[in-house]
């Protein structure tokens, strides 16, 4: 993976020992071939992703946090959206084996987004509640998804882009903002390698920026991921919390990526799979 994260991270080139071992758990558990940037950030915080990830992993592996997501997900109410059909795609230059390649990618994000939010959701309500009230999780009915396969091209920097194809990152890393753009989201250095389907995506996903459709579907995304993550937060068994200050950094951390990245991309990865049905 190219170094070029826009926040401290340990990229998954180099990870060595206990975090390349966690990344690999992390990668094998939810089922995609990559690991998050929030997994990427919290790597770089003392004991945080350890003690993440191992009061995380017991509610995966009893289906719980694949259930919400998995529901969060499919119950979505995203606008009608333009179809990206098989002429516009080819018109663009793309082949079908650039497709398959972009398709895996969304196929990517759509899965390990929405596992993501659920599970951030959890976590801050263990690390900030002061009461044993948040709501008991009835248990999980086990969903069965393929394992997303394949592999992904290298995850761009912005150096390594061209400059007009680095201005539409930054364009599509500002759609749903709301002007906090300090975090720039994965997806599009992913997609950055076709710089016509990013063009594709910005006439997509823009003209819902301007009517309050998209806002309105990510308010509902941060409001569903907050109640499937307080219902999952009575599940989880946490061992030694960080303290101080590497707790105060791994709350922000969550905190940021829930509100500021995470919630705000599952509309986006829906709508484009949406607008490419046809296809």
């Amino acid at each position: 993976m190219s170094s070029g994260d826009p926040v401290p991270s340990v990229t998954e080139a180099d990870a060595t020992g206990e975090i390349a071992a966690l990344y690999a758990d992390i990668r094998q558990t939810l089922g995609v071939p990559l690991v998050n940037l929030i997994w990427r950030n919290l790597a770089t915080i003392p004991g945080a992703l350890d003690w993440a990830w191992s009061t995380l992993k017991p509610v995966y592996e009893d289906g719980s946090i694949q259930a919400e997501a998995y529901a969060l997900r499919v119950g979505q109410s995203l606008p009608d959206v333009s179809s990206l059909d098989p002429s516009t795609l080819s018109d663009a230059g793309l082949s079908a084996t650039d497709l398959t390649t972009i398709e895996t990618i969304l196929d990517s994000y759509e899965r390990s987004n929405p596992l993501n939010l659920v599970a951030i959701g959890a976590l801050l309500v263990l690390l900030q509640s002061e009461s044993d009230d948040a709501p008991t999780a009835t248990p999980a009915e086990r969903v069965a998804e393929t394992p997303v396969t394949g592999g992904l091209p290298t995850l761009l920097s912005l150096d390594e882009m061209e400059a007009e194809t680095a201005e539409l990152a930054r364009a599509l890393n500002a759609l749903g903002a709301r002007g906090q753009t300090h975090i720039m989201v994965s997806m599009p250095r992913h997609l950055a390698h076709w710089p016509a389907f990013l063009e594709l995506y910005r006439s997509t996903i823009a003209p819902l920026d301007g009517d309050g459709r998209r806002a309105a579907s990510i308010d509902a995304v941060i409001a569903d991921g907050r109640s499937r993550g307080a219902r999952l937060a009575s599940r989880l068994s946490a061992g030694p919390v960080p303290s101080g200050e590497a707790r105060a950094a791994t709350v922000a951390t969550l905190e940021e990526f829930y509100e500021n990245a995470i919630a705000r991309m599952i509309p986006v990865v829906g709508l484009l799979k949406k607008s490419m049905s046809s296809s």
